[in-house]
């Protein structure tokens, strides 16, 4: 009986093995390796990046009460301090003596990035050391932006939101690839909204500009760097593209101001800029939707791919601020950089001409007042040269004239000649 039985196992075993609904993901044809995820949620990535139980178990804390305020018309409280509450939570004193400050400071950033729907959501907080007989634990409080406040108001923000991310999803076909999607959306993106040049540092009046709010609601459509990365992250997390958000130092932002050079000396970096980064085929390419949509001196709008789908080494004056979220990875990947989709874009009529010149370039990065100046000094050292060459033949045909020697013919004695009578 037990021979029998084990004829029969070996039997079904090199029938399943040779079944094809048996085979190996390995061994599958994938004709898009840029949908290949493997294990990574873009929408949970920085919680994913701590591996300490109070990180995590604070990052749920705040998540969950970020959440529920997000889907009430709850207004935010205002304090004293001039600012505005969303929700208070208790961390525990066990989980604050492994966090500390620089800990919360990650987690609430983390909790930012990951989550660009909390738009309302500010990166300032406020702890106090509580105790309630012989327990003790800290009250963090997470603060709402002031433009925000109303609960009424920010639902109907909110609303648009989710139906804008939706739009802005059912505009991309459903069987396209992902780095079809990333390129699409970063150009429909730009070419919806415009950069707004002046929200040089935040304030309750422009805050907008440094949220996805900035880009989806009509009544701005304006952002600054912050503002489109968050916005670009909202809608690859619908569409299942893994994407980071990320800030840190533009240095082609940076002058030699006093003020600049001060807080270079104290802290190393000044966050002046975000961008995101995309997993595509199992590498991650740094995109920068706010430094694509340049400011133009002319005014024209235009639609740069500068910082599409490019490796750190590539976009060299970003540096992100690793002490501001965990596991930042990376970014090397090439296979899905600009060039090498470009022909793939043509092909499928998907392909968008870049707009942003050479002369716009040039323009943009010297000032329009500087670009006239050194033309001018150009054309002037044209007419200089062209004075110079003349004068230097005409004093080279002066000199030729006086060297050449002329030869004087007396002809007197002819002339007497013709002068007498012929001869009769």
């Amino acid at each position: 009986m037990k021979k029998k039985f084990l004829v029969l196992l070996l039997t079904l075993t090199m029938i399943l093995s040779s079944s094809p609904y048996v085979a190996k993901a390995a061994d599958t044809d994938d004709k898009d390796s840029s949908n290949k995820t493997d294990t990574i949620d873009g929408r949970t990535y920085f919680y994913d990046q701590f591996d300490n139980s109070a990180y995590r178990t604070v990052y749920k804390q705040i998540n969950d009460a970020a959440q529920k305020f997000n889907e009430s018309t709850s207004n935010a409280s205002y304090q004293d301090g001039g600012y505005y509450t969303a929700f208070t939570l208790s961390v525990s004193n066990k989980d604050w003596e492994v966090i500390g400050n620089d800990g919360m400071d990650q987690i609430v950033n983390a909790v930012l990035a990951d989550h660009p729907e909390y738009f309302w959501m500010s990166d300032s907080y406020q702890c106090k050391q509580e105790s309630s007989g012989e327990l003790r634990y800290t009250a963090l409080t997470i603060e709402c932006y002031s433009l925000y406040a109303n609960g009424d108001t920010r639902s109907i923000y909110k609303n648009n939101f989710d139906l804008t991310v939706k739009n802005y999803a059912a505009s991309l076909d459903e069987s396209a690839k992902d780095y079809e999607k990333v390129y699409l959306i970063h150009n429909s993106i730009i070419n919806k909204v415009y950069y707004a040049s002046d929200a040089t540092s935040k304030s309750k009046d422009n805050i907008y500009a440094y949220t996805a709010d900035g880009v989806f609601n009509s009544k701005y459509q304006s952002a600054v760097t912050y503002g489109y990365a968050k916005a670009f992250k909202a809608i690859m997390d619908y569409v299942g593209v893994p994407c980071l958000y990320i800030e840190g130092q533009n240095s082609d932002l940076l002058d030699d101001s006093m003020d600049t050079q001060k807080q270079l000396k104290e802290e190393s970096y000044i966050n002046n800029c975000a961008w995101n980064a995309v997993y595509l085929g199992g590498e991650w390419y740094l995109i920068n939707l706010g430094l694509d949509d340049p400011i133009t001196t002319t005014g024209k709008e235009a639609l740069s791919y500068t910082y599409f789908n490019v490796t750190d080494e590539q976009a060299s004056n970003l540096t992100a601020i690793t002490s501001r979220l965990p596991g930042i990875p990376k970014c090397t990947g090439t296979k899905y950089c600009l060039s090498k989709v470009q022909a793939d874009l043509e092909a499928d009529g998907l392909w968008e001409k870049s707009s942003y010149n050479i002369i716009d370039k040039i323009l943009d990065k010297y000032g329009l007042s500087v670009v006239l100046i050194s033309i001018g000094l150009i054309l002037l050292l044209v007419v200089m040269l062209i004075k110079n060459i003349h004068k230097s033949r005409s004093k080279k045909k002066k000199e030729k004239v006086k060297k050449t020697k002329t030869t004087v013919v007396d002809n007197s004695e002819l002339d007497a000649e013709l002068r007498k009578p012929p001869i009769s």
